[in-house]
């Protein structure tokens, strides 16, 4: 074994270590490489990303309304935020598997990991979207209910939707999932390959998919990956590269880089056309990117407890504000409690309730499912790995 080598087998200081042997098995502890390699300020800008998407359906919730129905907002764009999510999606990929290119099985168990983090609450949801709209429809806005695109959105397929005919799910949030779970699975079978050739060929192939939109008619379900929001997922691959070469000499501060990263969200809203456009990917990325770079909120602060607690319920937030938010603006607006609230405020209050609603569904719903699936996976190792060790005694 080289300098190198032993270099990388030594376990970090400050983690428990993530390879152990037994017998003449080794075996990878994945929570312990998992916190080896988290960013700590790229998970707390899903909270940015997911404000701003639940700034921006707060807005439409209450244009819904009675009370502010009439009311404008001409400087906001929606888009950012998703863009932002597809960026960080791209990022933790690369940054989290690097170790592992070319070890045999770990694309599935990837595959396997993100696929139990993303699908059983994406599926609980819609599930009770269908429930809505078949008890109470005249609650929620929707085409009707068809089986095929029933079935795709469960099936993370995009097919058109009733009534307007757009490539969405019945879950609206949920098409930015398609984007990710596919683009997890390609990212899992470029794992086979070694790290860099298996990188070049995930970004390649994402950049090629993503230019075809361009280059051929835009019809069939194709069409809704040859977009650039495929690009996007391997900008946030490169983003991942790009921090690894440099985040040893740069560091910023947190106040300036949040600011450069609310500076990068106005100028999207500012000069985006539509959602999606390059400048939106552009500040998307550059948002990434600095983020990246900042460090860390002060250890133990009143902020940096309620920040990590938004981080780690931003999939829930990000699911359940279908629910809340709408389901909020309904009730308000029906008890009349908007009739005597301005405009801001009630965008503001609409958001905490959403921002409570998500936290409250981590809590209660997310991390149990999470929690059971995980002991149910590492029973099915246990297994696995005693029918192993039996087999080589």
């Amino acid at each position: 074994m080289g300098l190198r080598d032993k270099r990388r087998s030594r376990p970090q200081c400050g983690h428990r270590s993530a390879v152990r042997t037994v017998g003449s098995v080794t075996r990878v502890n994945p929570s312990a490489a998992a916190r080896s390699e988290r960013i700590e300020s790229i998970d707390h800008l899903r909270v940015v990303a997911a404000l701003t998407v639940l700034f921006g359906h707060a807005v439409h919730a209450l244009h819904e309304t009675n009370a502010f129905a009439g009311h404008q907002l001409g400087f906001f764009r929606q888009g950012i935020g998703p863009m932002v999510f597809l960026a960080i999606a791209g990022f933790v990929a690369a940054n989290g598997a690097r170790d592992e290119f070319g070890v045999k099985g770990a694309g599935l168990r990837y595959l396997g990991k993100r696929l139990v983090r993303l699908v059983p609450l994406y599926w609980l949801f819609t599930g009770l979207f269908i429930a809505v709209v078949l008890v109470a429809p005249s609650l929620v806005n929707h085409g009707g209910l068809d089986l095929q695109h029933a079935i795709g959105s469960f099936a993370f397929w995009p097919v058109p939707r009733p009534g307007d005919g757009r490539m969405r799910p019945l879950l609206n949030p949920g098409w930015v999932l398609v984007y990710i779970v596919w683009f997890h699975a390609w990212f899992a079978l470029c794992m086979t390959q070694q790290r860099r050739l298996g990188l070049t060929v995930c970004v390649a192939g994402l950049f090629a998919l993503s230019m075809l939109g361009s280059a051929l008619p835009h019809s069939g379900a194709w069409s809704y990956f040859a977009s650039p929001h495929v690009a996007v997922l391997g900008l946030g691959v490169l983003c991942a590269l790009l921090h690894r070469s440099i985040a040893r000499r740069v560091s910023l501060p947190v106040v300036p880089a949040f600011l450069a990263v609310a500076s990068l969200f106005a100028l999207a809203w500012a000069n985006s056309k539509s959602e999606g456009d390059w400048p939106t990917i552009v500040c998307a990325i550059g948002i990434v990117v600095v983020a990246s770079l900042a460090r860390g909120f002060r250890e133990g602060s009143a902020f940096a407890r309620l920040w990590g607690t938004l981080a780690r319920a931003s999939y829930s937030i990000y699911l359940s504000q279908a629910f809340s938010l709408a389901g909020f603006a309904y009730a308000a607006d029906r008890l009349g409690l908007f009739v005597t609230l301005p405009f801001w405020v009630a965008v503001v209050l609409t958001m905490v309730v959403g921002l409570a609603c998500g936290v409250a569904c981590h809590r209660g719903v997310e991390e149990p499912i999470q929690r059971a699936l995980r002991f149910g996976l590492e029973r099915l190792r246990g297994t696995a790995f005693g029918s192993v060790s039996r087999n080589q005694a």
